[in-house]
């Protein structure tokens, strides 16, 4: 009986190892963001034969895991391979091809969707038929998004020894992922230094390759700035690809402690396919790539304006200008100002036509007088030796104050809360009145639009301004002679053309709400200019800029009384708000020497004991959160000056390396990644901290350490 049993299973293994292969693959393993398995291309293996497994993880939605060379930050994945006795590895991992991985200002390379990492192994002659063979791995990954989490798992595949059976699933998409994994080709290349940058040069490039998006991606860290630009540029035997150096080429190393190549992967298309070959680059040549071309980044950004200025002509530039002119009108910074004009024309439309041509050339006047001044102003601090640029009057804070002052007064007429002819405006403060259409107010409103239509630039405008800009004085001056008549024009051919006139509607009601709908784009001005004054001045600044606007809506309050001492007292306020724009100063910047420490929950304790604030940080060199964190905020002066001022302690907590301490504390706060960012008020030991947003802002982190003190 015992022989039949026998007999029976034999047959059973055999017609089991003759029957067709279904696909063989690990248990899946969910890791929290990844489902990770061992895939083979083999259902049965034989002795002595060769056999590929492959790593294969799917990741969720938007989450990314890491490539052999991550970057700015993070961990490749990592496989520790155990092995049945006479198995061996046959070569190294295959890498698939990585994306760059944008985040911020940082740039990582990696994966999303479902990578598949193959590894070749060799099956002993030694094995027996019938024998298993459980090849084990220990995978860990870093896989980002939000937050970084390192996960891992422990994945076992069984392989049947016995007549040679390929899987029915697997073996396709491994032989697949193998052949997208970048390969030795025939393309040269060569790296060499250059002032701070690198540049390498690639030779021999396949003819069907498809250049216009080529990236190299270092195997190795210290050799190029990832988050930095490569520049592409074209040659008649080859390309260029030029980027910042990075710390292996510092002057106290120099190019002789690098080894004699550098080895990456060149990614291109070929076919409309994204592909690459590795490539060894020769440390410290540049091999002969013949004529070059422009970068490609400069010609895909800028126009010829910039990137060829020898090619506009005078001709050029003035039509250029005046072009620009007449699509500046557009401008979302000039409508504003626009929009007193355009209440003007629509007030005195069906006026006497002799005045309303001569406010149109009043304002003209006003635009030309005002841009030619500017050109003079900046033509006389560039001789002086000042590197300024159009727009310059902007980088005034009182200018910016002035202004935003003024707009808000100009909305707060429109609104009619207080009326052109009053005493008030009979002080100086009615040069511009909203819809009135006097000389003064004609000339004064061209003025204004020009001073806040100076950091816009509209489209033909670009390149003849940088032109101007390069050229003589007497360039310079006609080009933005023709920029002001294009930006004049339009009012002045209104005026002109018989018939535009008539068609608008007769003056009215409608006049009253048009108006009071004019004085919204003001006060968004208004708004616009305080947020350019809070970068240029700080909060002082600002303060500044609000207290003049609520001394002159006092003193509109004042004149309206009919008392003397009312009246005396309205002029006291409006000195003070015409007096406070002039008294700010531009925010001086000033390194801080904040320190950092050590986390510990023992410093902690120590610290709050002192009756200090403590800020702790979460991070690890290997998280893309933190580091965009870090340089877009924890890094900046301004953030570091909150920290000094409010006598907060900064505390580390560094994960780069595995920290059973630190995991306990992030599980304590339900977080299994970092970032996490606690704040403790100072002498509150009981109170819990606050938890902080993953995404920092300088906004945050002030209301938080101010508003607790």
């Amino acid at each position: 009986m015992s022989k039949f049993i026998q007999a029976c299973l034999s047959a059973l293994l055999i017609i089991c190892l003759s029957s067709p292969s279904s696909a063989l693959e690990s248990e899946s393993v969910d890791t929290g963001k990844v489902v990770a398995s061992l895939v083979s291309s083999h259902d049965v293996v034989s002795p002595g034969e060769r056999v590929d497994i492959a790593l294969r993880t799917v990741l969720d939605p938007k989450w990314h895991t890491y490539w052999r060379n991550p970057g700015d930050s993070g961990e490749p994945v990592q496989i520790k391979w155990t092995l049945p006795d006479g198995v061996m590895l046959d070569g190294g991992l295959y890498w698939p091809l990585p994306d760059t991985i944008p985040t911020g200002p940082i740039i990582n390379y990696g994966f999303e969707g479902a990578p598949l990492f193959p590894q070749g192994f060799i099956v002993p002659k030694s094995a027996q038929v019938g024998d298993v063979l459980n090849v084990s791995a220990h995978v860990y990954y870093l896989v980002c998004y939000d937050v970084c989490i390192p996960e891992q798992a422990d994945l076992t595949l069984s392989l049947q020894v016995g007549e040679m059976a390929f899987d029915n699933r697997w073996r396709d998409m491994i032989a697949i992922a193998k052949s997208e994994t970048p390969k030795r080709g025939n393309i040269q290349g060569g790296i060499k230094k250059m002032g701070d940058n690198v540049e390498m040069t690639f030779t021999d490039i396949p003819e069907n390759a498809d250049l216009s998006a080529a990236y190299f991606f270092p195997y190795d860290q210290g050799v190029l700035a990832h988050s930095e630009t490569q520049t592409l540029i074209f040659a008649t035997n080859g390309i260029a690809l030029k980027t910042a150096a990075e710390f292996l080429w510092s002057q106290n190393q120099g190019s002789a402690s690098l080894p004699k190549t550098l080895s990456g992967v060149l990614r291109f298309e070929q076919d409309g396919e994204k592909t690459g070959q590795v490539i060894e680059l020769s440390v410290g040549q540049t091999l002969d790539i013949g004529k070059r071309e422009a970068p490609a980044l400069e010609r895909s950004v800028l126009d010829d304006a910039v990137t060829a200025p020898a090619k506009i002509t005078f001709f050029a530039a003035i039509i250029g200008a005046f072009l620009g002119g007449l699509v500046l009108n557009l401008m979302p910074c000039v409508f504003p100002v626009i929009s007193i004009k355009a209440l003007s024309i629509a007030k005195s439309a069906h006026g006497e036509r002799s005045a309303i041509r001569k406010n149109a050339w009043l304002y003209t006047l006003g635009v030309i007088a005002t841009f030619l001044l500017l050109v003079v102003a900046l033509l006389a601090l560039k001789a002086g030796g000042s590197e300024i640029g159009w727009g310059f009057q902007l980088q005034s804070p009182k200018l910016v104050a002035g202004l935003a002052l003024l707009m808000f007064i100009i909305g707060l007429n429109l609104l009619g809360v207080f009326e052109i002819g009053t005493n008030l405006q009979n002080t100086g403060s009615g040069l511009v009145k909203a819809g009135d259409d006097s000389a003064l107010s004609s000339f004064m409103t061209g003025a204004l639009a020009v001073i806040v239509a100076t950091p816009c630039t509209a489209p033909f405008m670009a390149g003849a301004v940088g032109y101007a800009l390069a050229q003589p004085a007497y360039v310079t001056l006609a080009v933005f002679m023709a920029l002001a008549i294009g930006f004049a024009l339009p009012f002045l051919l209104i005026a002109y053309i018989p018939g535009a006139l008539s068609k608008l509607p007769k003056p009215g009601p409608w006049m009253i709400r048009f108006r009071e709908i004019l004085a919204f784009p003001m006060f968004a001005a208004a708004i616009w200019l305080v947020w350019v004054l809070s970068l240029q001045a700080g909060e002082s600044g600002v303060l500044n800029i609000l207290f003049a606007m609520l001394a002159f809506g006092f003193a509109v309050w004042l004149f309206k009384r009919s008392h003397v001492v009312s009246k005396l007292l309205g002029g006291v306020a409006l000195i003070l708000a015409v007096a406070l724009p002039v008294t700010i100063t531009p925010n001086a910047v000033t390194p801080s020497n904040l320190e950092y420490q050590a986390w510990s929950v023992e410093k902690v304790a120590e610290l709050r004991a002192e009756g200090r604030a403590v800020f702790v940080d979460f991070t690890a060199a290997w998280c893309v959160t933190c580091k965009v964190n870090e340089k877009l905020v924890l890094e900046k002066e301004a953030v570091k000056q909150i920290f000094i001022d409010t006598d907060t302690a900064f505390l580390v907590a560094d994960w780069t390396n595995k920290d059973d301490v630190i995991a306990r504390e992030l599980a304590k706060y339900g977080r299994s990644g970092v970032p996490l960012y606690l704040y403790f008020t100072p002498g509150q030991n009981s109170v819990s901290p606050v938890i902080l947003p993953q995404v920092l802002t300088e906004s945050v982190l002030r209301e938080v350490l101010t508003g607790a003190q």
